[in-house]
C-alpha cells in the first residue's frame, strides 16, 4: 500500500477523516483486498501480537531498529527514543503512540509486514492453537467463556460461546470485521458469529470500522444493526437502552415488523411493556461552546499563569522536526521540575493568566489572552503554577482529556497526562489509565485518569500545562476525584466528578458551567459538577 493509502486508514481510526477522504477510503476498501486486510489488522490486536513476535525475533540484535521495535512493543504510552535515532524523526512521529485496540502506525506496519516479514514467528498450527472469531485484548476482573474456561488476556473466543463476568470489564476485537467492543459487568454476552452478539445483561461500547458495517447487537427487547458508527448498548432486567455516539444505527423488532433509524447523539430506552423513551440531540449539541469567563487579570486568590507561543513562523521547523514543536520544547521545563525557566526565552508571552478551570472549548484563547498575533502553526501552551492547599487530606486522582496537551504536576513531579497522542508529553511515561467504556467524542480511548495521589492537606506546588499542537481548535476537561467520596452518575454511568478549580466560581461562572454541562451530556463528551468543597485554594 502507498503512504497516502495508509494515512487514510489511520485518519479513519483516529476519527479525523474528512467526508472526501471517507469516500476515497470506501472506494479503496471496495477494490483492494490488501487494504481491507490491513484495516482489519489495524483494528484488531493481530498487528500488535505480530509486532511483539518480531521484536522477540530481533532481541539479540543491536541495531537502532531493535530499539524502535522494542519501544513499540512496550505499549501505547511508552516513550519512543527518537533522540537516539534522528533519522526516524519526521512528520509521522505522533502516530507512534496509539491505543492497542485502534492501530499501530505506518512505521509499525512497515517493520512487521515488510522489513521484518522474513523474521516473523510462524503461526501456531491448528493442533497447537485454534483461532477464534475474536481475541481478548484485556480483561479486568474474572470472566468465563464456554464450558467454564477462564478468560485471560489474549484468549481466543469462538462462535457460540457466552462470556460471563460478575465485575470488571473486558475488551475484545473481532478478527474478520475489525469490530472493537468494551463490555462492562455484570455481563452475559454470547458471540453468535463475527457479525453478531447477543447481549443478555451488561453494557457494551462498540466501534465499527467500514468492513464491519451491518454488525448486530441482539437484546431481549430490540435488535440494533450498525450502519457505520460507534454506539453503546445496555441490557438489564427492566429492558434495554442504546446511545449513538457517531454515525447511525437501525433499530428493529425481532419480528421484523418495524425499523427505525437513530443518529449521532440520540438515546432510546425500551422497556418490557413495549414503551419507548427517546431523547434527540438539540441545536446546542452542534458545537462545543467556549466559556466567556475572563482568563486574565489574576487576583490575590488566583493561581497565576502565562500563555506561550511563537512569534515567528514554525512551518520550516515542523517540516524538519516532530509535528508537536511547542510540546517538544517544553519537555525540558517539565524534566527540570519546572525550575529551569531558561527554556521560556524562545517564546512570546501573552497577558498574566488567572486559572479558571479547564472545561469546554478554547478556540479563541490566544486572542482573549493577548498572545495573538502569533505563529498559529507552532501551537500555544498555558502554564499555570502556584502553591495550593487541598480541601482535605486523602487520596485523589485526576480525570479528563485534552486536544492536545494536558499535564498536571505536584511538587515538580508529573502525576497526570490527559493529552491526545500528538502530544510530546507522551514520551514522559506518566502513569495513565484509559477508560474507553466512558464515551468521549474527541478521545477514542475515553476518559484518562491518573494513579491515586496521597496528599496531607498541607500546601503543595501545582503546575498545569494545557495547550494546542497547532491551530486554534482546542478543548479539554480536567476533573478531580477524592477516594471514598460518592458522586452522582450520568445515564451512561460516568460519575460527575468535580471540575478542578482553585477559586470558588462566581454566580455568573456557575451559570455558564451549567450550560456547558448540558451540552456535554447531550454530546456524551462527559459531565462534571461544581463543588465548593472540592476547590484546591491558593495559599497566600
Amino acid at each position: 500500500m502507498t503512504e497516502n493509502e495508509l494515512n487514510l486508514l489511520h485518519r479513519y481510526l483516529d476519527v479525523a477523516i474528512t467526508p472526501n477522504e471517507l469516500a476515497s477510503l470506501e472506494e479503496l476498501l471496495r477494490r483492494s483486498a490488501e487494504a481491507r486486510a490491513t484495516l482489519r489488522s489495524l483494528a484488531t490486536i493481530d498487528a500488535k501480537w505480530q509486532e511483539i513476535a518480531a521484536d522477540e525475533a530481533f532481541s539479540q540484535s543491536r541495531t537502532p531498529m531493535t530499539e524502535v521495535t522494542r519501544s513499540l512493543s512496550e505499549g501505547p504510552e511508552a516513550p519512543v527514543r527518537t533522540e537516539e535515532h534522528p533519522s526516524l524523526t519526521h512528520r509521522g512521529t505522533s502516530r507512534r503512540h496509539t491505543s492497542i485496540w485502534l492501530a499501530l502506525t505506518a512505521i509499525a506496519i512497515a517493520l512487521v509486514v515488510g522489513v521484518l516479514g522474513s523474521f516473523r514467528v510462524p503461526e501456531s498450527t491448528p493442533a497447537e492453537k485454534k483461532r477464534g472469531i475474536a481475541r481478548v485484548i484485556r480483561i479486568e476482573g474474572e470472566g468465563q467463556a464456554g464450558e467454564g474456561r477462564k478468560v485471560v488476556d489474549g484468549a481466543e473466543l469462538f462462535a457460540g460461546e457466552e462470556v460471563a463476568m460478575q465485575r470488571g470489564l473486558i475488551e475484545l476485537a473481532f478478527r474478520e470485521t475489525g469490530v472493537h467492543i468494551v463490555a462492562t459487568a455484570p455481563l452475559r454476552m454470547k458471540l453468535d458469529s463475527d457479525q453478531r452478539v447477543s447481549l443478555n445483561e451488561g453494557q457494551v461500547k462498540l466501534v465499527v470500522p467500514p468492513q464491519g458495517v451491518g454488525f448486530v447487537v441482539d437484546t431481549a427487547r430490540r435488535r440494533f444493526v450498525d450502519l457505520g458508527t460507534s454506539f453503546v448498548v445496555t441490557a438489564h432486567a427492566q429492558g434495554s437502552e442504546v446511545l449513538v455516539l457517531d454515525g447511525q444505527i437501525s433499530v428493529n423488532k425481532h419480528d421484523g415488523a418495524s425499523r427505525d433509524l437513530m443518529h449521532e447523539g440520540e438515546f432510546a430506552r425500551f422497556d418490557h411493556d413495549g414503551r419507548i423513551e427517546k431523547r434527540f440531540p438539540t441545536r446546542v449539541s452542534q458545537a462545543l461552546p467556549e466559556l466567556s469567563r475572563p482568563a486574565t487579570n489574576p487576583g490575590d486568590s488566583s493561581m497565576r499563569g502565562v500563555v506561550l507561543g511563537y512569534d515567528r513562523s514554525m512551518e520550516a521547523v515542523k517540516d524538519r522536526l516532530a509535528v508537536d514543536v511547542i510540546g517538544r520544547e517544553l519537555l525540558q521545563l517539565v524534566q527540570s521540575g519546572f525550575r529551569d525557566h531558561a527554556y521560556l526565552d524562545a517564546f512570546k508571552e501573552g497577558e498574566p493568566l488567572s486559572f479558571r478551570g479547564i472545561a469546554g472549548a478554547f478556540h479563541e484563547f490566544p486572542d482573549r489572552t493577548g498572545l495573538a498575533p502569533y505563529a498559529r502553526e507552532g501551537g500555544w501552551m498555558a502554564w499555570y503554577h502556584g502553591q495550593v492547599t487541598p480541601p482535605r487530606a486523602g487520596r485523589y486522582r485526576f480525570w479528563g482529556y485534552a486536544d492536545n496537551h494536558l499535564l498536571v504536576a505536584i511538587n515538580g513531579k508529573p502525576v497526570f497526562e490527559g493529552s491526545r497522542r500528538e502530544s510530546s508529553f507522551k514520551t514522559l511515561g506518566i502513569p495513565r489509565t484509559n477508560n474507553p467504556s466512558l464515551p468521549c467524542l474527541i478521545a477514542p480511548a475515553g476518559f484518562a485518569c491518573s494513579d491515586w495521589i496521597e496528599v496531607s492537606g498541607d500546601p503543595v506546588r501545582l503546575d498545569i500545562l494545557f495547550g494546542e499542537v497547532g491551530g486554534n481548535i482546542t478543548s479539554g476537561l480536567l476533573l478531580v476525584e477524592r477516594e471514598g467520596d460518592t458522586y452522582e452518575e450520568t445515564f451512561w454511568g460516568q460519575p460527575k466528578w468535580p471540575l478542578f478549580l482553585t477559586e470558588t466560581a462566581s454566580a455568573d461562572e456557575t451559570e455558564e458551567f451549567k450550560r456547558l454541562i448540558t451540552h456535554l451530556e447531550q454530546k456524551t463528551m462527559g459531565s462534571f459538577t461544581i463543588a465548593e468543597d472540592a476547590v484546591w485554594k491558593v495559599s497566600q
